[in-house]
């Protein structure tokens, strides 16, 4: 299992385009880690977070190493409780951001981990508004190359769902990760600067506001026809791996429907706070099928026909990594 959930508006945006990628809608899109995701939608609630308290279980070994815990005969401490075993030096992971990170998790007092990257050899990556409440709150502030370990308690883990009993986690249990951050994607966070542009970027129907590198909101250009089937223009080629069948990838993005019924942006759009990058398992269905095959670091232009259930759509996307 692991902790992935979905969050609305890149829902949103697979409705309008995965209908036209001839996919299964938006199923399986939103395992963003290696296991069986747990859904529900998750924002941060602001909830307490408490570093350095005593009644902690110690947790063995070094950042990329599996641990080893050992609890205390004491009851879980109250709330959620964030140690830093080792500080990092990278960039701060902000609310909202899409991270790596190796993790292991285990119900408190357990001797047998129900879920962890170190056993699959690589890292995962993870929406933090898509993920169990004590991370969504309790990850934001550290920087990459932390080592934390996190208790949860039942009401921000597993607890409004009632458990999970095929993962041995109990509505009332609390949970515990050693997590070590490999990458953050923050809201601000954009393709590459120096990603080299398409011939085809000089006929795009739409007109962008904001650079390579740059968050960016797009308006349709006057006369543009809509678009009667999907169409996938790079608008610039970044330097980075192209992106794989089944590879978490995380993206930046900006979406409107054709009509300007609805926009969305991870950068914020018309004044709106910051929805943050969307991440996802690439041919799966979600908007980021849209990257295959497309360098890390591009920037491409997605052209969505009306459907039954939404209008005809644009979507301008960054390409900020895989995992």
């Amino acid at each position: 299992m692991s902790l992935s959930r979905r969050r609305p508006l890149p829902l949103l945006i697979a409705g309008a385009t995965a209908a036209a990628l001839l996919l299964a809608g938006c199923s399986g899109g939103g395992d963003d880690g290696g296991g069986d995701p747990t859904p529900s939608a998750s924002e941060s609630t602001g909830a307490e977070v408490t570093e350095g308290s005593e009644g902690m279980p110690q947790a063995s070994g070094q950042f990329g190493e599996s641990p080893t815990f050992t609890f205390p005969d004491s009851a879980p401490p109250e709330g959620l409780q964030v140690d830093v075993l080792s500080e990092g030096d990278g960039p701060v992971v902000e609310p909202n951001a899409v991270v790596t990170a190796n993790y292991y998790g285990i119900v408190w007092g357990s001797d047998t981990q129900f879920d962890d990257s170190y056993s699959r050899g690589a890292p995962s990556m993870f929406g933090l508004t898509q993920v169990v409440q004590g991370w969504t709150d309790g990850i934001p502030g550290h920087a990459v190359g932390s080592r934390l370990l996190i208790s949860i308690p039942p009401d921000l883990g597993y607890g409004p769902q009632g458990g999970n009993p095929d993962a041995g986690i109990g509505a009332e249990d609390t949970i515990v990760f050693v997590i070590d951050v490999v990458e953050t994607y923050n809201p601000g966070d954009a393709g590459q600067p120096d990603a080299a542009p398409t011939p085809e970027a000089a006929d795009a129907p739409v007109v962008i506001d904001g650079a390579l590198g740059e968050p960016v909101t797009f308006t349709i250009a006057e006369g543009a026809a809509e678009p009667t089937e999907l169409t996938v223009i790079v608008l610039a080629t970044g330097t980075g791996e192209p992106v794989a069948s089944q590879q978490s990838v995380a993206v930046a993005y900006a979406f409107s429907y054709w009509d300007g019924s609805g926009t969305g942006s991870s950068w914020g759009w018309d004044g709106a706070d910051p929805e943050g990058p969307f991440s996802a398992f690439a041919g799966q269905g979600t908007i980021v099928d849209a990257t295959l095959d497309v360098p890390v670091g591009s920037r491409v232009l997605v052209l969505a026909p009306a459907t039954e259930q939404a209008p005809a759509s644009a979507a301008v996307i960054d390409v900020l990594g895989t995992a």
